[in-house]
């Protein structure tokens, strides 16, 4: 169950963390960059990098605590807003709940 929360969370931090920009430019967007690893068991990793500045990273590793087993990610995503000014979040989600960073990187 914390796991299904914490993946919820960082599905929404990537919705909130996605650029607002004109509906045309987003369906011109290239994938630059795309890496994945996933050997279906107990880890994984991805990262990509988009033409509009959108960059995306994530890692996963099966943990086992007192209470079972647990996923714990941690990732960041960066963009760059209108105001021409490039953000990040950064979270963690582990067994004890779902925790991202937001700032401004230039």
């Amino acid at each position: 169950m914390k796991f299904l929360i914490a993946l919820m969370f960082c599905l929404i931090a990537v919705a909130i963390a996605a650029p607002q920009e004109a509906e045309h430019d987003e369906h011109d967007a290239q994938i630059l960059r795309q890496e994945v690893d996933n050997n279906g068991v107990d880890k994984y990793n991805f990262a990509y990098d988009t033409s509009n500045g959108i960059s995306r990273q994530e890692t996963g590793e099966l943990k086992t605590t007192d209470d079972g087993s647990v996923i714990i990610m941690q990732g960041s995503t960066s963009w760059t807003a209108p105001d021409g000014k490039k953000y990040e979040i950064s979270f963690v989600a582990d067994e004890f709940g779902y925790h991202p960073t937001f700032k401004q990187i230039s």
